[in-house]
């Protein structure tokens, strides 16, 4: 198995108890009004620093910016939970204390519900954390690091350095002329201009190897100035070193999790059928974002830099808090696959950490009925192919795609008998848990006698 998702499992599931009894997700903020104004006021802030003959285009992007960031605050993309928020805000606290020359009131700290370890800055004062880093870091330390690093990025501009690369590169004579180009050719002319936005297409969040090696170093010294141990500086990027994988690589043993005496698992649900396969090439859903921070280039060599002003190799012990978030943000992250009805994500990590002995019985049984019911009710309504996509060819995610396979190739009925015999097999155990007998009661009255 590939060592992030080692990592992920391992931290996700550190006493994790119950999924269903903590599973409330928050996606949208008590002050949700307050929020759109503090991005309103921080663009308009970030527009009138442009000077010059090409602030009306600056102006447009950043706007555009701006609507896709306010779209995610309504899309459920992040989650506000008052105990994640407070762990961050504390270890924030302790950045801000030891570098009083940050001035930080325009600073916000979003979480984001993406399993992939990352954050980002944008350069605008919003920065963000996805649960992913959270179940990845081992300790406050850690983090701490991560956040100065991110900090570096905003006070060294390279959000504005690449905006205005962009707006160079688009404004150019050598693009026009590959423009100009384009329209006289006779064939092509569709394949070509695809190219041409491939190589022009802007991502804020790029970064350059350099940008992270500036990042890291002003990154560093504002977190020497802290009481944090100092080698967690190298641990953390180690650590999203080893996240370099693809995630969902782990036999999620399907068969045996599906097995009943009254209902056999057949091999055939695992048979994929070429009208299942994507003939589009595509990455993998969860493969690592290669310009996110949990991949930049050369880390290796940012490790070197690191030592080489000073850095040793201590990451720090964890700390109960830290715990206590990992917990959580596990929760969340099963919580917003079944909320998303991604239920092939949720199953598989459900069987994945059971399998593990990291979830206990319980919470298996529940959360595991819960979503046997949501993939009978997004198959009935007939929106599964919108939740559940279909296999691709050249994906890499062998066994979270034996889980897609087996929930493609299920029609209603089998769905119906397989939630009805695994409700009977743990009735039991369950004796008196409410949501569980809810859902008993779902496939009992939609099996026939």
């Amino acid at each position: 198995m590939k060592a992030l998702l080692q990592a992920f499992f391992l931290a996700a599931a550190i006493q994790f108890g119950c999924v269903a009894q903590d599973s409330h997700v928050r996606y949208q903020s008590s002050h949700k009004d307050s929020l759109l104004s503090y991005v309103d006021a921080i663009t308009e802030k970030k527009i009138a620093k442009f000077k010059g003959p090409n602030q009306k285009q600056i102006r447009e992007i950043l706007e555009e910016r701006k609507k896709d960031f306010q779209k995610n605050l309504a899309d459920s993309t992040f989650v506000f939970d008052d105990r994640i928020n407070a762990y961050l805000n504390q270890l924030l606290r302790r950045i801000y204390q030891s570098n009083p020359q940050l001035v930080t009131k325009d600073f916000y700290f979003f979480v984001d519900k993406s399993p992939i370890p990352n954050a980002s800055c944008y350069g605008n004062g919003i920065f963000t954390v996805n649960l992913g880093l959270l179940n990845l870091i081992e300790t406050d330390d850690e983090l701490a690091f991560i956040f100065c690093h991110e900090i570096g990025h905003y006070l060294l501009e390279h959000n504005d350095e690449s905006l205005l690369r962009y707006v160079a590169t688009m404004g150019s004579k050598e693009t026009k002329t590959r423009i100009r180009s384009i329209k006289k050719a006779e064939y092509g002319q569709f394949s070509a201009y695809r190219e041409l936005m491939k190589d022009l297409s802007y991502n804020f969040l790029r970064r350059s190897r350099s940008d992270e090696l500036q990042a890291d170093s002003i990154g560093y010294r504002m977190y020497a100035n802290t009481r944090f141990a100092k080698g967690a500086a190298t641990s953390a990027l180690k650590r999203l070193r080893e996240s370099d994988s693809l995630m969902f690589a782990s036999d999620s043993d399907v068969r045996r999790h599906f097995n009943f005496a009254n209902y056999p698992f057949k091999e055939g649900w695992l048979k994929a059928e070429e009208t299942l396969l994507d003939v589009k090439e595509k990455s993998d859903d969860y493969a690592l974002d290669k310009d996110s921070v949990s991949t930049h280039p050369e880390i290796p060599a940012r490790i070197a830099r690191l030592h080489a002003i000073g850095a040793p190799d201590d990451p720090g012990a964890p700390t109960e808090a830290l715990r206590q978030v990992k917990k959580r943000a596990a929760a969340i992250t099963i919580q917003a696959f079944i909320d998303d009805s991604r239920v092939d994500m949720a199953i598989y990590l459900v069987m994945v950490l059971f399998n593990r002995g990291e979830l206990d019985e319980r919470a298996y049984a529940e959360t595991m009925a819960l979503l046997l019911k949501r993939t009978y009710e997004i198959k009935d309504n007939h929106t599964f192919g919108k939740y559940v996509p279909p296999l691709s060819p050249f994906s890499e995610e062998r066994y979270l795609n034996e889980v897609r396979t087996f929930l493609h190739r299920l029609e209603l009925k089998n769905v119906r008998k397989i939630g009805y015999e695994f409700c009977q097999k743990y009735s039991a155990l369950m004796s008196g848990n409410a949501s569980f007998s809810n859902t008993t009661l779902f496939f009992k009255n939609l099996t026939p006698p």
